[in-house]
């Protein structure tokens, strides 16, 4: 039994990334937000991983501990949630129970089902959206008595900007995954087939 991919399981385009589908003057675009994304993740990963190293190194080496870096580091785990979710949404990658693919072999079925899926996505990221931009609207309304960390005094706007920024890119992301499902039409076996058929053609002329 097949096992859907990440775009499978949206009942579409497993032969090809997102981005291929899109309009053309969004490719470009869609793909430089990616490539910082995707930056972003991993140095921010990185840069976890070597704090808490060097934490440990300090602690039980040296008696010493890094100055407060439980807050920085904080607004950093900020970021890369959001941003990796952002990325998670793109690939489709995220947790999900999509029983559907495995029971059900109706493509169309699986293809509605996938719309269905992505409309409440982009509703509901929508509303979050608008709830972030509340929140900072309210945050920066409270200036200069605003929020900040105790030590380092490092604003709550800033990771605070990570939810609107991550649910923003949520949000036009399954809103390119929609628009590619309505766009073509297919689910990913159907573009298997058509893509082995034109294959075989190429071969047999």
């Amino acid at each position: 039994m097949r096992l859907p991919s990440p775009l499978v399981s949206t009942g579409f385009a497993g032969v090809s990334e997102l981005v291929d589908h899109v309009p053309v003057a969004l490719r470009r675009p869609v793909r430089a937000i990616l490539a910082v994304l995707g930056w972003f993740v991993c140095i921010a990963s990185l840069i976890m991983a070597f704090t808490f190293f060097f934490v440990v190194i300090l602690r039980y080496g040296f008696n010493a501990d890094l100055f407060a870096y439980e807050e920085w580091l904080l607004i950093i785990c900020f970021w890369l949630y959001f941003m990796a979710s952002a990325l998670g949404t793109y690939e489709n990658s995220h947790v999900n129970a999509n029983l559907l693919d495995y029971v059900s072999n109706s493509q169309r079925l699986n293809w509605l089902r996938a719309i269905v899926v992505c409309c409440i996505e982009i509703i509901v990221s929508l509303a979050v959206v608008y709830w972030a931009v509340l929140m900072l609207r309210d945050e920066i309304s409270s200036y200069p008595y605003w929020q900040s960390t105790i030590a380092m005094k490092i604003p709550f706007l800033i990771p605070r900007i990570a939810v609107l920024l991550g649910f923003v890119l949520m949000t036009f992301f399954s809103s390119l995954r929609l628009y590619v499902l309505l766009h073509l039409g297919a689910t990913e076996e159907q573009l298997d087939a058509r893509r082995d058929a034109d294959e075989r053609v190429s071969e047999g002329g």
